[in-house]
């Protein structure tokens, strides 16, 4: 994007008035004594899905999933992704997603139920007839550098047994990646410097920011790996983004320039009302995003 900065010295009346325009908008901020500053508004690159992670309304989904599947459509969500399966097969999932005009948008399986031999065969089977085009790790927390090699390892090989049926495998992060270090080194960068290039990521935007690092950084340095980010909220008060304080159209735009096709909004703080992933939707509706 061209910078709207305008050139000082430029000559003809474009040049004055971009000069009176800047003059102006700075005077006002010493009369008011309130700096004029904002969040730079960035135009979308393009639009991605928005999908929804049934987590974030769990509550209603163990008491009616299939009206719960009917309200989230109506809202405007185009998929969702599962952890928990409320009692359903895969096949059953797949189903009745269809019937509501919902895309699966990935899901979510425990780290045992991926990384043990004994395990791996049915967990292919049951995100392929669930109709998953990716699956991801949901948590894992080795206590050494090690473990997280040993992790990446065990993820590397999983992956191809997933890629084989057209299924990417990848982790999904919380805080502690970021936080704990290993030698200067933290969890995140020690699994992906050792697991293969196939091991795909589900990045937590709102852990990430609560983390105190920029999800733009690590989008850059790890591209082609985030297809179904986590949209939540960084903030411990509110699941609704927009109103955590976060920097949202920065961190939007810096998915859209790498690979990512779902927003999967995650609220977190209230598992039994529809308001929190609405207002969410809402809100990245009206900066364009979706």
């Amino acid at each position: 994007m061209k910078s709207q900065t305008p050139v000082l010295g430029r000559t003809g009346d474009n040049g004055r008035r971009n000069f009176l325009k800047v003059s102006l908008g700075m005077l006002a901020s010493v009369v008011s004594g309130v700096p004029q500053v904002r969040a730079e508004v960035i135009k979308p690159q393009r639009k991605v899905r928005a999908g929804v992670q049934l987590y974030s309304v769990r509550k209603l989904c163990e008491q009616d999933f299939p009206g719960t599947l009917r309200a989230l459509k109506a809202m405007g969500y185009e998929g969702v992704q599962c952890g928990g399966f409320f009692g359903r097969t895969a096949k059953e999932l797949n189903t009745l997603f269809k019937d509501h005009g919902l895309a699966a948008a990935g899901m979510q399986m425990q780290a045992d139920r991926i990384i043990k031999p004994e395990n791996l065969s049915a967990s292919v089977t049951f995100a392929s007839e669930l109709g998953a085009p990716y699956l991801f790790v949901p948590w894992f927390d080795a206590k050494t550098a090690d473990g997280w090699k040993r992790f990446a390892e065990q993820m590397s090989v999983a992956a191809q047994a997933f890629k084989a049926v057209g299924i990417g495998l990848g982790y999904h992060n919380h805080q502690h990646e970021f936080r704990d270090r290993f030698d200067g080194v933290c969890k995140w960068d020690i699994l992906y410097q050792n697991a293969s290039p196939d091991v795909l990521q589900q990045l937590d935007l709102g852990h990430c920011l609560l983390a105190g690092e920029s999800p733009a950084f690590w989008l850059k340095k790890y591209p082609n790996r985030n297809p179904a980010v986590h949209v939540k909220a960084a903030s411990k008060a509110t699941g609704v983004i927009g109103a955590d304080g976060a920097d949202w159209e920065k961190v939007f735009a810096a998915c859209e320039a790498d690979v990512t096709e779902w927003y999967v909004v995650e609220a977190e703080v209230r598992p039994d009302t529809l308001d929190d992933v609405r207002d969410c939707l809402a809100y990245m509706k009206k900066l364009g995003r979706v």
